[in-house]
């Protein structure tokens, strides 16, 4: 996949990019973070790597940086555990506890086993799962929405002008616990 459609239309959009990173700094990304990038978005980021405002620079090192990125990929998890008594309890999870104390303790329980979120953009987020173009989903508090059903129409949603409500959720790939 070459995704010369999504960078220029990040380059129209006055996107700044660099060189896409190396086969060795991926492999050091994914160790220092104990993450595995999806193939779609592995890919992308070996053919450029976005700098600009509300990207996030994978290709640094630095310490202050892997924190910021860190805390990025938390937030979604301490979004959902402090407002876990907020959250919309889904049918597919069974039957839902009588009392606030132990929804919370579910919900926190149920997050466990989430998958991890990799920032794309501000609070747009691709889960680790095994698809190789998994959805891209926005994640504000415990606001929680499809924002493409793969990287490339997430890139279309965002900088295109395509409408967040078209895109088609019948082909999106379900999310365990981010979609419930």
């Amino acid at each position: 996949m070459s995704y010369e459609k999504s960078i220029n239309l990040l380059k129209a959009k006055g996107i700044e990019f660099e060189t896409g990173l190396t086969g060795v700094e991926m492999e050091k990304i994914e160790s220092t973070y104990k993450i595995e990038f999806p193939k779609s978005l592995k890919m992308f980021l070996m053919a450029v790597l976005p700098v600009s405002r509300g990207f996030y620079n994978w290709r640094n090192f630095d310490e202050d940086n892997i924190r910021f990125i860190k805390m990025v990929m938390n937030r979604p998890i301490e979004d959902v555990c402090e407002f876990a008594d907020e959250i919309y309890w889904c049918d597919d999870w069974g039957e839902e506890p009588e009392n606030e104390v132990d929804i919370c303790r579910a919900v926190r329980n149920k997050l466990k086993n989430a998958p991890i979120l990799l920032p794309i953009y501000g609070h747009r987020y691709m889960p680790v799962i095994s698809v190789d173009n998994p959805p891209v989903i926005s994640v504000h508090g415990i606001d929680i929405i499809y924002y493409g059903k793969d990287l490339e129409d997430y890139f279309e949603v965002e900088f295109g002008g395509k409408k967040q409500e078209a895109i088609c959720f019948e082909n999106v790939q379900p999310i365990s616990f981010w979609s419930d």
